[in-house]
């Protein structure tokens, strides 16, 4: 039997990320586009996955999940014990005046587990389903993962722009177990990955900047951290 990896199967669960991933139908080349691959390729994919109804078209053959999603998602939610741990955890124990949020890395991709709102309390349901996939070099969970990973293997990855953006971060991050982040507009965001560099938790949309405060801020990102950690 070959030890390489199955290509068509890699292809095509790329392409239900991606699809998945996106707010409205999307067509085949345009979903092509994004992941850099063939349109004809992408369009036989998400037709067998019509088959077995994980996509559908609308009537302008654009692509929707279909139903199948559903209980793909409901399986993988009861499997993540990532999900199953940290779910109640952060329903009780997250603060409720700033962004939290909980993301893994995929294809230098962000995905959200959890991403609450400053405000009033945040509903479970809400926070599941309350921020779109983010490109890791613009998310402070993003960087703080990326750091585990040396220069040579990243830059490779990242156009002019958004390397010289991350490089300093990671390299403070490689310094400290957790990355704060001064955003341009005066926003301060800050993370601290967990799981053994498979998933981030952090704090965003942080605007009073004095060091005492955001201090007060790391410890309390560290013991919900340790909360989450201890909760496995």
């Amino acid at each position: 039997m070959s030890s390489q990896p199955n290509q068509s199967l890699i292809d095509g669960i790329r392409c239900l990320q991606y699809l998945v991933s996106s707010d409205k139908a999307v067509g085949c080349r345009e979903l092509a586009r994004q992941i850099g691959m063939n349109s004809t390729r992408v369009n036989r994919l998400l037709m067998t996955m019509a088959a077995i109804g994980l996509t559908v078209q609308d009537e302008h053959r654009r692509y929707l999940p279909g139903p199948g999603i559903h209980a793909l998602a409901a399986q993988a939610i009861r499997g993540s014990s990532l999900f199953a741990q940290a779910l109640p955890q952060l329903e009780a124990h997250a603060p409720r005046d700033i962004v939290v949020a909980l993301g893994v890395l995929w294809e230098d991709q962000v995905i959200y587990i959890w991403h609450s709102e400053p405000g009033e309390r945040t509903s479970t349901s809400q926070a599941l389903a309350g921020f779109r996939m983010l490109p890791a070099w613009q998310s402070v969970i993003g960087v703080s993962l990326l750091a585990a990973e040396s220069d040579e293997v990243l830059r490779p990855r990242f156009n002019d722009e958004q390397w010289a953006q991350i490089s300093p971060l990671l390299a403070r991050k490689r310094q400290e177990n957790h990355l704060i982040w001064h955003r341009d507009d005066g926003e301060v965001s800050m993370a601290q990955p967990i799981n053994n560099n498979r998933a981030a938790i952090a704090f965003a949309k942080i605007w009073q900047t004095d060091e005492a405060h955001l201090q007060q801020r790391l410890q309390q990102l560290q013991a919900l951290a340790q909360v989450l950690i201890s909760a496995r």
